[in-house]
C-alpha cells in the first residue's frame, strides 16, 4: 500500500476521533450549571440561554421573538439562529418531553437526558456543516494526502471550537462551516477570458452567486461573521471586474456590461437571501404594538443583535482598547462615549484596508487553472483571518 493510500485510510479515524473527543467533552460541567453564576435576574449560562431560545421560539409568535422578556436571556442572535432554535425546540418537545420547553415554567430546568439531546443537536449540525466544509477544503488545499490529513486534524481538533461549542452549548461551527462553504464556491473554477469573449456569464459567475448565498446564511446565523465580510466583499468586488490583460481589443461597453451584470447578480442574491430570512419580521407586527412601523421593527431587532449601548469596554475583551485603558494612557476616561464607535470604526478600517486591497486585486485576476483557484482560496482564508483579527483588536465590542 502506498503512503498516500495509507494517509487517506486514516481520514475516517480522524473523523471518528474528533467526534469522540467532542462527545467526551460533553460529559464535563458547563457554564452556569446548577446556577453556578448565581444571577438574580437570570438562571445559569449558555445551556439555559440556548434552551430558553428553543422554548421561546417554539411557543411565542414570531413577531415577538426579539421582544419577549428581554431581561431573561432575551434573543439577541440573527434570524437563522432563531429558526434553528425553533426546529430544535420542536424536536425537544417531541423527542424528550414538553417539560423541556415549557417556557416560563421550565426556567432553571436541568435534566441529563435533555442536556444529551442539546449536545446532540450541536454535534449533528457540526458534522453536517463544519465537518463537510473542512473535508472539501482539505482536498483543495492539501498538495498531498499527508497535508490533507493534517488540515483535517488541525481544523477538527481545534481546542477552542470543541470547548466552546461542545462544552458550553454553542453553535459556532454552523456559521464557520457556512462561511467555509461560501469560500469554496467563490473560488471555484472560472475562466474570465472565455466568458467575456462569448458574452455568456451565467455559468461562470454562478459559483460566486452560490457562495454569496452561503455567506449570507452564515451572517444571519451569527453576527460575528461580519468579521469576514470586508474580505469577502473585496474579493467578490474584484471578481466583478475583468483584468485589463483579458480585455485587449474588446469593446469597452461589453466589458462594462459584464461588470454591471456581475455586480447586479451579487446584489440581487444578497437582497433576496436577506429578504427571505427577515420577511416574517417585516410581515407581522408584535402583539404589544400592532401599529409599529416596519422600520421600527427591524431597527429593534438590529439593536438586539448589535447592542452598541453596552459600550466599548463591555465585553472586557483583551483587545486594543482594553490595553490602552490602563495607566498611563487611560484612554477610557479620555474618550467621550459618543465618539468611541467612530474611532473604533476608523481604526478597524485602517487595519483591514491592506488585506482588502490585496483580495480585490487577486479576485480581479481571474483564471481557470485549478492551482490558481486553490491559491485564491488560500488568499481568501488568510484575508479573512486578517480582517477578523482587525475587528477583534479594534472594533466596537
Amino acid at each position: 500500500m502506498s503512503e498516500g493510500r495509507e494517509r487517506t485510510s486514516l481520514v475516517p479515524l480522524v473523523l471518528w476521533s474528533a467526534t469522540l473527543l467532542r462527545t467526551l467533552v460533553g460529559f464535563q460541567p458547563h457554564s452556569g450549571q446548577d446556577n453556578y453564576h448565581g444571577k438574580s435576574d437570570g438562571y445559569g449560562g449558555d445551556y439555559e440561554a440556548q434552551r430558553h431560545w428553543m422554548e421561546l421560539t417554539w411557543h411565542i409568535p414570531i413577531a415577538d421573538w426579539y421582544r419577549y422578556d428581554l431581561q431573561y436571556w432575551g434573543l439577541d442572535y440573527p434570524p437563522l439562529t432563531a429558526y434553528v432554535s425553533y426546529v430544535c425546540g420542536a424536536a425537544s418537545e417531541w423527542l424528550v418531553g414538553p417539560e423541556t420547553v415549557e417556557l416560563f415554567g421550565s426556567r432553571g430546568y436541568e435534566d441529563p437526558i435533555h442536556k444529551a439531546f442539546m449536545r446532540g443537536t450541536v454535534l449533528v449540525l457540526d458534522v453536517m456543516i463544519y465537518y463537510s466544509a473542512v473535508y472539501v477544503l482539505s482536498k483543495r488545499l492539501g498538495n498531498n494526502a499527508s497535508e490533507r490529513l493534517w488540515i483535517l486534524i488541525l481544523a477538527l481538533m481545534q481546542p477552542a471550537i470543541i470547548l466552546i461549542d461542545h462544552g458550553h452549548f454553542q453553535y459556532n461551527t454552523v456559521s464557520m462551516g457556512l462561511a467555509l462553504w461560501s469560500f469554496h464556491f467563490m473560488t471555484k473554477g472560472f475562466d474570465d477570458k472565455i466568458r467575456v469573449k462569448t458574452g455568456n456569464d451565467v455559468g461562470h459567475f454562478s459559483n460566486c452567486v452560490a457562495g454569496s448565498i452561503f455567506f449570507c446564511l452564515a451572517l444571519n446565523f451569527k453576527q460575528m461573521t461580519l468579521y469576514y465580510a470586508p474580505a469577502v466583499f473585496a474579493y467578490l468586488l474584484g471578481r466583478c471586474f475583468v483584468h485589463q490583460s483579458i480585455v485587449t481589443d474588446m469593446k469597452r461597453s461589453t466589458v462594462n456590461g459584464q461588470v454591471v451584470k456581475r455586480f447586479a447578480a451579487l446584489g440581487v442574491t444578497v437582497i433576496l437571501t436577506f429578504l427571505a430570512l427577515w420577511w416574517p419580521f417585516v410581515m407581522y407586527a408584535p402583539s404589544d404594538d400592532a401599529n409599529t412601523s416596519v422600520s421600527h421593527r427591524l431597527l429593534h431587532i438590529v439593536g438586539r443583535i448589535f447592542p452598541f449601548q453596552r459600550g466599548l469596554f463591555e465585553g472586557k475583551v483583551s483587545n486594543l482598547w482594553c490595553t490602552l485603558s490602563i495607566k498611563p494612557v487611560s484612554i477610557r476616561r479620555r474618550l467621550p462615549e459618543d465618539i468611541q464607535p467612530l474611532i473604533a470604526l476608523a481604526v478597524t478600517f485602517l487595519l483591514i484596508l491592506p488585506a482588502c486591497v490585496k483580495l480585490f486585486l487577486v479576485g480581479r485576476d481571474g483564471t481557470s487553472q485549478r492551482k490558481t483557484c486553490n491559491a485564491h482560496l488560500k488568499t481568501l482564508l488568510w484575508g479573512s483571518l486578517s480582517t477578523s483579527l482587525s475587528f477583534f483588536l479594534a472594533s466596537f465590542q
